[in-house]
């Protein structure tokens, strides 16, 4: 089941990075559920989640926004999405997603996040299979990134994390 408290790790994390990295002060925009498994945006950055809470996050923006934001990460003019740029971009998910698990680790233990995957075009489906998508709209100057978050936590028994720390010790 997707909760709500997912959100504000990735709230959190993202201001704090596009402010580090871009200079850029971000608004959050409208939160909702999203139901299409099909990107609207020309950039995505997609990072996957593993542990106790696993799935994934998609970063979405327009080719123009991730020029702006990329040339405001490398400190050059961007007028291609070039092999720098699309870096830049990717790793700003990155970031993101890092410091959203954590802040998570204070109630999850063992996460870990997937290297970034750049999907560039609109109209491609990225199956969540039976996640839920909880989908924020973050505002800039340089124009909306959209975060779509499709997480649940892994239920794991006791008989197992017994198991495998005891696999751990020998």
């Amino acid at each position: 089941m997707l909760k709500v408290e997912f959100i504000n790790p990735f709230l959190e994390a993202a201001f704090e990075v596009f402010e580090k990295e871009t200079n850029l002060k971000l608004e959050k925009g409208p939160i909702s559920v999203q139901k299409s498994s099909l990107t609207s945006q020309e950039v995505s950055v997609l990072i996957g989640i593993t542990g106790q809470i696993h799935g994934q996050v998609i970063y979405g923006m327009s080719s123009k926004t991730a020029k702006k934001i990329s040339a405001e990460m490398i400190g050059r003019p961007v007028p291609l999405l070039d092999d720098l740029a699309q870096s830049a971009i990717s790793e700003l998910g990155n970031m993101i997603t890092g410091l959203a698990t954590v802040r998570f680790s204070e109630f999850y233990e063992d996460l870990a996040v997937t290297p970034p995957t750049l999907i560039i075009g609109t109209n491609v489906l990225i199956s969540t299979v039976d996640i839920q998508r909880l989908y924020i709209v973050l505002m800039s100057k340089f124009g909306d990134i959209e975060v779509s978050i499709a997480l649940r936590e892994q239920a794991i028994s006791d008989d197992l994390r017994i198991i495998s720390h005891r696999r751990l010790a020998i």
